[in-house]
């Protein structure tokens, strides 16, 4: 019997050519494809079995069957039917009872449960799953509002629903109405195939809408990398309702010539209760809300806290390896409660041995709108370290500037300079551009009539390009009364220098000597990883602090 079935049409032209239309949109399939597609759809409407149909072609031809099935099952021409299995219920299912009867799809081997998302009876559907058919999918009942999870695995499944207990769901009850339109679609789900597991819908009576979580930061995470483009990796984590990043949008803020968007962070397991936004500037929006993401993502895995990994001051470990959460809160609280006494493992940045560091100075323990100075997130370690050491070593350079050069402003800038600096001109003619020659690290300013704005960078083209960016943000939100949003090295005005030279040029810095520049003032300076969250690290976020202070 075949255990495939078309649901969708198709059409052959003239000339061979064969269209589709399909559950993702039109389809234009090649001329040489078309007897294929017309000999596997034959199969299909016989009701034949097209394993066996190809195996009695044998050779090459069996395998360019299969292909050619795989391909029109892969975009929707042809679906799978589920083999029929036992269903079973837990929790108040009359509402799934009902949908299942009224499914025109079969379901496999599945528990199905419903019932208020912060009650004890899911163990249930655990019991159930692990002595039967090892899938369960839940309705959870909030207030006003139904969630839908899986259906899934048993273990993966009990991460999901813990994960979604950390977020902004109110207890309660929906509507009657809500609840029968979350079960359907529960049953739906388990008849198609669920997709990703740590995705839903939220239903309420006004609405459907779906969600995504990520995994509890005390949870192991999904056991595959995201593979995705960067930026679509993050999306996982910016959910109103569960996600580390609640909403990211621009909001009432100013908008030209620098782009900015604000990014709302909610704290999980955080040593200090955390509901901040953070706002970061950018060329673009794409860029300004990337910035965005990654600034709150820094400012939550600060602010985190395992304390499997903390250590008291002889050495010995707080809490042993378990994944009791009532155990592991109450390991944090009281921590946090004292956080100097307590300690975690970080690197000397001097030559990479091992140190502690108190936690206090390593986690987020001040009640500060933004990351701590030397705190950062980005794409890999080795970003997020150097943009944490240049974070240190402008703070210190803006606290005490040196003897700075006034750089000429002619065809030698390079390009991305010249635009940088073109561009702080429209708002102030009189601004000027300035260097130090024979720094260390190659460091910029950029002066106007507001002030200056400091940068560090691994050579002396991106630490201007910097400056003058954030010198352009500086006017740019003081002109709209928004002097809470002035750079972290915004300072006031340098009197311009006598001496004027061509912007140096030398061979850019490495990560080994941003360390030992930071190293040479801060002897005793740590790195400490932030990769505690595995939902995060597996997003292919990474993020480090470095503390000066211990």
């Amino acid at each position: 019997m075949s255990t495939i079935r078309r649901v969708n049409v198709y059409t052959i032209d003239h000339a061979g050519h064969t269209y589709g239309l399909s559950e993702f949109g039109p389809l234009e399939l090649s001329t040489g494809l078309s007897a294929w597609i017309r000999l596997v759809s034959s199969w299909v409407d016989q009701g034949r079995d097209v394993e066996q149909a190809a195996d009695e072609m044998g050779g090459a031809h069996a395998r360019q069957a299969r292909r050619v099935r795989d391909a029109m099952v892969s975009v929707g021409v042809l679906q799978r039917c589920v083999e029929p299995g036992e269903v079973s219920f837990v929790g108040e299912g009359a509402d799934l009872v009902r949908a299942v009867e009224r499914s025109a799809l079969p379901l496999p081997a599945i528990v199905l449960g419903a019932g208020p998302l912060y009650e004890d009876w899911f163990d249930e559907v655990q019991a159930a799953a692990a002595a039967g058919a090892g899938q369960a999918g839940v309705v959870l009942f909030t207030d006003r509002a139904a969630v839908v999870v899986g259906p899934i695995g048993a273990e993966e499944l009990e991460d999901v629903v813990t994960a979604l207990r950390c977020g902004d769901l109110a207890d309660g009850r929906p509507a009657p109405a809500v609840a029968r339109t979350a079960a359907a679609q529960l049953v739906r789900r388990a008849a198609i195939g669920s997709g990703d597991a740590w995705s839903g819908v939220r239903v309420t009576r006004e609405e459907t809408t779906s969600w995504r979580a990520l995994p509890h930061p005390w949870r192991p995470a999904p056991p595959d990398p995201a593979t995705e483009p960067f930026d679509e990796r993050v999306m996982a984590a910016i959910d109103p309702v569960h996600g580390v990043v609640r909403e990211i949008g621009e909001d009432d803020l100013p908008q030209v010539p620098r782009h900015l968007a604000r990014a709302r962070v909610v704290g999980r397991a955080a040593v200090r209760p955390l509901e901040l936004e953070v706002v970061a500037d950018g060329s673009d929006f794409g860029q300004a809300r990337r910035r965005a993401v990654l600034a709150a993502m820094a400012l939550h895995l600060e602010s985190t806290l395992d304390p499997r990994a903390v250590v008291d001051a002889a050495g010995k470990r707080v809490l042993g390896d378990t994944r009791d959460l009532s155990a592991l809160r109450a390991a944090t609280d009281r921590i946090a409660a004292d956080p100097g006494r307590y300690f975690l493992p970080a690197r000397r940045i001097v030559d990479d041995g091992p140190a502690l560091v108190p936690v206090v100075w390593a986690r987020r323990c001040h009640e500060s709108a933004a990351p701590t100075l030397g705190t950062a997130a980005a794409e890999t370690r080795a970003d997020a370290f150097a943009t944490a050491l240049l974070d240190v070593l402008e703070s210190w350079e803006a606290r005490a500037p040196g003897p700075f050069v006034r750089v000429i402003d002619d065809e030698r800038l390079p390009t991305e300079v010249r635009e940088a600096f073109g561009q702080l001109r429209v708002s102030d003619r009189e601004a000027w551009l300035g260097a130090l020659p024979d720094s260390a690290v190659p460091t910029a300013a950029a002066t106007t009539r507001h002030g200056t704005a400091y940068a560090c960078g691994t050579s002396h083209a991106t630490a201007a390009v910097r400056a003058l960016e954030q010198a352009v943000l500086a006017g740019q939100v003081l002109m709209h009364d928004r002097a809470d949003l002035v750079p972290r090295t915004w300072a006031p005005a340098l009197p311009a220098p006598n001496q004027a030279v061509a912007l140096p040029s030398r061979a850019p810095l490495t990560l080994a000597d941003l360390r030992r520049a930071v190293a040479l003032r801060a002897p005793d300076a740590v790195v400490a990883d932030l990769d505690h969250d595995a939902g995060i690290v597996q997003l292919g976020i990474s993020a480090v602090k470095v503390v000066m202070d211990r």
